[in-house]
């Protein structure tokens, strides 16, 4: 029988055998292998082996791949809302415009952290797969009508032009997230690392700028 962390070990301590628990591996190799390769390529087999663990494992954990795959998404979620908590009593106080440059922020921030919920999203785009279906019915759908409840208030307060509200939602949330997914290609032309804290704080702040200022610099007159 597996041993249980006791309650009187340090977090360090906890942080240490959740990092070496079998089924906390499987998921963290999965996101890498789904991210990169997308579902249909990605075997149990494949997962088992990348993370050094037998297949039979991820059967007794998950029993299947696609239960695996979903877990993989439950568990990147629950890691996301972990690491950037996001208390909407904190924004009542704001006006619009306002609370939606902080949602903006930190969804931008949750992006750079990880890229591989988008880089699983572009996938699942591609195939328009029932997975897509559940990951909007689960997590996406949500997303949306935080940002687009927001955005009608702005709308209706007159400080955001009334424009389709589809349009100005997925462009916010397009521009925050699959930008991070770009890194490879950035660093080649570029070489900027977005890997880097500095750097990605950098995109992070043109983002902001250019989706709610603009590009261009309004002359004097």
């Amino acid at each position: 029988m597996q041993r249980q962390p006791s309650t009187t070990e340090t977090p360090k301590r906890q942080r240490r055998s959740k990092n070496h628990d079998p089924s906390g591996l499987l998921l963290k190799t999965a996101r890498s292998l789904f991210a990169s390769r997308g579902y249909e390529a990605v075997s149990t087999g494949d997962i088992a082996r990348e993370a050094g663990l037998t297949q039979s494992m991820v059967h007794y954990y998950f029993g299947s791949k696609e239960r695996i795959w979903e877990a993989t998404m439950e568990d990147m979620m629950r890691d996301f809302g972990a690491r950037f908590p996001l208390d909407t009593t904190e924004l009542q106080d704001l006006d619009p415009l306002s609370r939606l440059k902080v949602l903006t922020r930190r969804f931008i921030r949750m992006s750079a952290s990880d890229p591989n919920f988008s880089r699983i999203i572009i996938h699942e785009n591609l195939s328009h797969s029932k997975r897509l279906t559940w990951l909007i019915e689960r997590f996406i759908a949500r997303g949306f009508q935080e940002f687009d409840q927001i955005i009608s208030e702005g709308v209706s307060a007159g400080q955001i032009k009334d424009l389709p509200l589809f349009a100005a939602a997925n462009t916010i949330i397009t521009a925050s997230a699959f930008t991070f997914c770009l890194g490879p290609m950035l660093r080649d032309v570029y070489g900027v690392d977005l890997d880097q804290p500095d750097a990605a704080e950098q995109l992070s702040d043109a983002i902001i700028e250019i989706v709610f200022s603009g590009i261009t610099v309004k002359s004097a007159a």
